[in-house]
């Protein structure tokens, strides 16, 4: 009996390990359960936190529709206001009369040609709706005249409108007068050591042979340093209104 008891305790090697390693879980297992309880998580915070972005978007949502109230408000307002304009324009000469003299406030100068007045317009800034009340100008010289400005980075002398397509100097000598060019006006430049060959050739006063010159020379033999180096490498005869459309950066 005694020695059947002294068997039952007795343990082998690898039982020996198995209760180890299961005691070793036990004791882990009841460790992490102490410090869960002793040490619960901050579920609180995590809450507290949501509430206030849920308040958050919830003012958000509240300040746009009250914007866009007021915003409708004020759109009644405006449409009451240009149907009242509108009951008085059709009401008596009186009212276009004023309508013509605000117009012409509007504008910053105006002068007179064959019994109308023509606003003084400057190429680089009007669009073609004003340009189009130049004498002769209708939409596709309008639209020709602003084409060309983009080409050329914006005009420094009203004598370029002589380049746009189909300008000639009968039409020119008409409206002369009425257009100016921004004394502060400074064009859009091309970077002459930088940019692309597709860039430097769309530029109205410089062909493809040109451009391939310049690209040439800053790959062979550095960067142009100045307009004169420029025209050098160019061509004495290229256009001089070039010089103000270049920079040597």
């Amino acid at each position: 009996m005694k020695d059947n008891f002294k068997r039952f305790l007795t343990f082998s090697k690898s039982e020996r390990i198995a209760i180890i390693t299961i005691l070793t879980v036990v004791v882990m297992l009841l460790t992490a359960k102490c410090l869960l309880i002793s040490n619960p998580p901050k579920r609180t915070a995590y809450f507290h936190n949501l509430d206030s972005i849920v308040e958050s978007r919830q003012s958000q949502i509240d300040s746009l529709l009250r914007l866009d109230s007021i915003k409708k408000v004020e759109r009644k307002a405006a449409y009451k206001k240009s149907k009242r304009s509108n009951t008085s324009w059709k009401s008596g000469e009186g009212s276009k009369k004023a309508f013509k003299e605000q117009r012409q406030k509007d504008t910053t100068h105006y002068q007179p040609f064959k019994g109308k007045t023509i606003p003084i317009v400057d190429i680089n800034s009007s669009d073609t709706t004003l340009l189009k009340e130049l004498p002769d100008i209708g939409s596709s010289f309008a639209r020709r005249i602003v084409e060309y400005r983009g080409k050329l980075g914006g005009y420094v002398e009203k004598e370029q409108l002589l380049e746009v397509y189909g300008m000639d100097s009968t039409r020119f000598g008409k409206i002369e007068n009425y257009v100016v060019v921004d004394s502060v006006f400074v064009p859009v430049r091309l970077r002459v050591n930088h940019d692309s060959f597709k860039v430097l050739n769309r530029h109205p006063y410089l062909d493809y042979e040109d451009v391939k010159k310049i690209v040439n020379h800053r790959e062979q033999k550095g960067l142009i340093i100045n307009w004169l180096q420029l025209k050098s490498i160019i061509c004495d005869s290229v256009d001089a209104r070039l010089e103000r459309y270049v920079i040597f950066e």
